[in-house]
């Protein structure tokens, strides 16, 4: 381990030490409170402990519980500010930073969402992946007083969802009484106590995580599984929040009917959960080498940046021909621009917005799909079918209850939403996307919520034109050539109208190139312009990102900018009609 992660790991008890001392602190005698323990730290102070944690997770955290309990309460006999300190019982350890692995089986602690299966039952994990729904924060009984009806002794039991054998109550009963007086009780029947202070209840959430989109294969399917917040961990994230939750994997069984085959579901009872949207969604930076490649590139290209950018947009959807505008409106839509906040608290929003407007064949799917895999994260969906709360959020009921389910804007927050055939999606549910592009957030009161959820995305929409737009002496504006409305189309930057020429010179060199990249599949060594993979054009995107958080306009592009005669329906119309 490097030097690093030993100084991390020396930090590591002053700040647990700190955080006992804020909860002492506290003013709130009842609230939950969790204090942060790396577990890479705790592996190198006791390994043996450690070990045991993996192997016995439940028994160890409550242990471990326990022993947090006994550190408050030495903290407070021996701080100067004892007065104004008070013992928290409802304290919790929250474990984070759990390794790969410390079985000989890979991928134990850290499974991917569709991996985990009963092997990892009652084990400790760690998953990535999206919240995708959000239900209510309801009351869960935390702990109950009973009484032993034969001493009448009267002690606290702890609820276990776990423990389904005594009638179904849920409550780790013991065996026998507790009672620690002169001559043992040996009673075996307890009733719970109905009185005021004999329940202690607890905040209960239930959410429902995602694999991420970037993580997955082209063409299959996210896996979900439900995790359970309790505690002060309840309604600490919403839909869309990329999320790291460490947990222990338990069973959820269905009520069984005569008859019926026994059923059963797989869900992670969280231990620790935080949000990691602040990580370039989830998307770390390339390696040094790759980020020193692209650092040569630009240094190589310094007296010529274009030849530069040619070669990176060559790169861009290879297999369509020509192109040239489309591919490079493609690229600055990814890479994105320059969010900015005034003193007054306006936002202008850094996400650019594109809009393909064409007749069929010209090669518009094919981009935005090619765009789809150069995204660092991207959702893909088509207008048709496609309603308003599918892009942007809905309400679902279950079980009596309301939570919210993200849609495809939300979902893709930090990333690209590619919508196809644009135009059929409905009026009215386009009018519920204005503000997700805009604003970049969303105002839901829906089923008595009402919360805001952020859609920081870059739109990349394709859209077939309207009958009859590009007829010979008909507009080119963009209006005329799609069924969009204005207020729609202004939140679009870049719009870029594709036309088929019916051209013979035209039609002969684009089947030359379709007919030479078909023999180039038989000869993988073959690279056209010896041109960058996808992966690499990904990862050169959350470089240029990351490494220009800050871009001013240079003195030619002004120019550019300020010229009347250069802007953006002139530049769209040369291009129509060349």
């Amino acid at each position: 381990m490097d030097s690093n992660s030993h100084a991390a790991a020396g930090r590591q008890p002053c700040a647990v030490l700190q955080d006992i001392e804020q909860v002492l602190l506290a003013a709130e005698l009842d609230e939950h409170y969790g204090v942060a323990v790396d577990f890479i730290s705790l592996l190198q102070e006791n390994a043996q402990l450690a070990g045991n944690l993996v192997q016995q997770p439940q028994q160890l955290l409550d242990l471990l519980e326990c022993a947090l309990l006994t550190a408050q309460e030495m903290m407070l006999q021996q701080h100067p500010q004892q007065q104004i300190m008070a013992v928290k019982p409802n304290a919790h350890v929250r474990l984070h930073n759990l390794p790969h692995s410390l079985d000989p089986e890979p991928n134990m602690l850290n499974p991917t969402i569709s991996n985990i299966g009963s092997r990892h039952l009652g084990k400790l994990v760690t998953i990535r992946g999206t919240v995708v729904k959000a239900g209510p924060v309801k009351m869960l009984e935390a702990q109950k007083m009973f009484i032993c009806n034969k001493c009448k002794h009267r002690f606290m039991a702890r609820n276990n969802p776990d423990n389904n054998s005594k009638s179904g109550s849920g409550y780790d009963l013991p065996m026998e009484c507790p009672s620690l007086g002169p001559r043992p009780c040996l009673g075996t029947n307890f009733k719970p106590v109905d009185e005021q202070g004999a329940t202690c209840y607890t905040n209960h959430q239930e959410i429902r995580v995602q694999e991420q989109m970037q993580c997955l294969e082209p063409g299959s399917v996210p896996a979900n599984i439900q995790v359970l917040l309790q505690d002060e961990l309840a309604d600490s994230c919403q839909p869309g929040d990329d999320i790291e939750a460490l947990g222990l994997v338990c069973a959820e069984w269905r009520p069984l009917f005569p008859g019926a085959r026994c059923d059963g579901s797989l869900n992670i009872r969280a231990c620790q959960v935080r949000s990691i949207n602040s990580l370039i969604r989830t998307i770390a930076m390339p390696e040094d080498s790759l980020a020193e490649q692209f650092r040569d590139f630009w240094a190589y290209h310094a007296k010529c940046p274009l030849k530069g950018r040619n070669k990176i947009l060559a790169s861009i959807c290879p297999q369509i021909y020509g192109l040239f505008l489309v591919k490079l409106a493609v690229a600055l839509t990814l890479i994105g621009g320059c969010a900015r906040q005034d003193d007054s608290g306006s936002h202008i929003r850094g996400e650019c917005h594109m809009l393909l407007v064409g007749d069929p064949g010209t090669g518009k799917s094919q981009v935005m799909k090619f765009a789809a895999r150069m995204a660092p994260r991207a959702v893909v969906t088509t207008g048709r079918g496609t309603t308003g709360a599918g892009l942007t959020v809905s309400a679902v009921k279950e079980g009596g209850a309301w939570s919210l389910e993200a849609g495809a804007l939300v979902l893709a927050d930090g990333g690209l939403c590619c919508i196809d055939e644009f135009e059929c999606i409905r009026e009215a549910d386009r009018a519920m996307i204005h503000e997700a592009m805009e604003q970049q957030t969303l105002h839901i009161a829906k089923a008595g919520m009402v919360t805001t959820l952020s859609t920081r995305t870059s739109v990349l929409g394709v859209t077939n034109p309207s009958k009859g737009a590009f007829k010979q002496g008909g507009s080119c504006a963009g209006v005329a050539a799609t069924s969009l409305s204005g207020p729609l189309l202004s939140r679009f930057d870049v719009v870029l109208l594709l036309l088929d020429q019916h051209e013979p010179s035209w039609d002969r060199i684009v089947s030359e190139h379709v007919l030479r990249n078909h023999q180039q599949v038989q000869q993988p060594f073959v690279r056209a312009l010896h041109g960058w993979s996808v992966d690499e054009l990904r990862s050169y995107i959350v470089w240029a990102k990351a490494a220009n958080p800050s871009i001013s306009m240079t003195h030619e592009a002004e120019q550019v900018g300020n010229c009347k005669a250069c802007d953006s329906t002139g530049v769209l119309h040369r291009y129509c009609t060349s």
